[in-house]
């Protein structure tokens, strides 16, 4: 981004999926979703064993909620009458 002249966020924000080490170095500060690995596996290993117990039946859908972890990355949107963030 730098390279193309783009400065996060003043110009762009980015925001990441599964906070990965990466987004958490200096300099990155990437915003991130972060979800629960353990629980996913934790919830995962139960339907399996579950499929195997019990007799068949429907599939059921899980959902977990996300966390955003906020870090450097996003700014408000800048109104019309700012313009452009490059001087």
């Amino acid at each position: 981004m730098l390279r193309a002249g783009v400065r996060v966020p003043e110009d762009l924000s980015v925001v990441g999926y599964d906070d990965s080490r990466f987004a958490r170095l200096p300099g990155i500060d990437l915003i991130s979703v972060r979800q629960d690995i353990a629980q996913m596996a934790e919830l995962a290993v139960r339907a399996v064993v579950e499929r195997l117990d019990l007799p068949p039946r429907e599939p059921k859908d899980v959902a977990l909620p996300p966390q955003l972890v906020v870090r450097g990355t996003t700014s408000p949107p800048r109104t019309r009458s700012q313009g452009p963030a490059r001087a």
